[in-house]
């Protein structure tokens, strides 16, 4: 009997310790989605920005660590959101990121729900977008965007604040 006990003990904290990992890992962004909007001049050619961030507002702001990606488990940087084998961001397009094209997010955990991502660009070639998705390894996913019009960014802008949606995919 006392060796069903321990076997039982030994399950049993084997389960904890995977729900635990589970727990940990089940945030990991996997994927972006960006819809451009589909009007004459919506789409660019040039490369966009973005910051993507977990319940931290300070951390939308802090530039000091972008270069090595290192913000915590609150933010990951992307330093060029751009697939250089296919011409993205086109007029009314939908394109996917995902693997190393998330540069500083790709599977990145976050700690908490994202409810921010900061947009900046590095060129005056507009960008207008209808909304941003991000995608998560535990089926969740975060929509980002406007509801009542697109959102437009170029460098002589100030970076684009857009607050997030949190939705659970079925």
């Amino acid at each position: 009997k006392h060796s069903n006990n321990n076997m039982k003990n030994f399950f049993l904290a084997c389960l904890v310790v995977t729900s635990v990992i589970s727990v940990t890992e089940s945030r990991k962004i996997k994927r972006i989605v960006t819809k451009t909007s589909d009007f004459a001049g919506a789409g660019t050619d040039k490369g966009a920005n973005y910051l993507v961030v977990a319940n931290d507002w300070p951390a939308l702001f802090q530039e000091s660590n972008m270069n090595t990606c290192s913000l915590g488990n609150s933010a990951c940087f992307i330093s060029d959101l751009d697939d250089t084998s296919r011409n993205d961001r086109e007029q009314g397009k939908l394109d996917i990121f995902e693997g190393t094209l998330l540069r500083g997010c790709n599977n990145f955990t976050f700690s908490n729900d994202v409810e921010f991502i900061r947009v900046t660009k590095d060129t005056e070639d507009d960008w207008t977008f209808d909304w941003i998705y991000l995608e998560f390894s535990d089926f969740t996913h975060v929509y980002c965007g406007l509801q009542t019009s697109p959102n437009t960014i170029n460098n002589t802008t100030t970076p684009l604040i857009i607050m997030c949606k949190n939705q659970v995919l079925y």
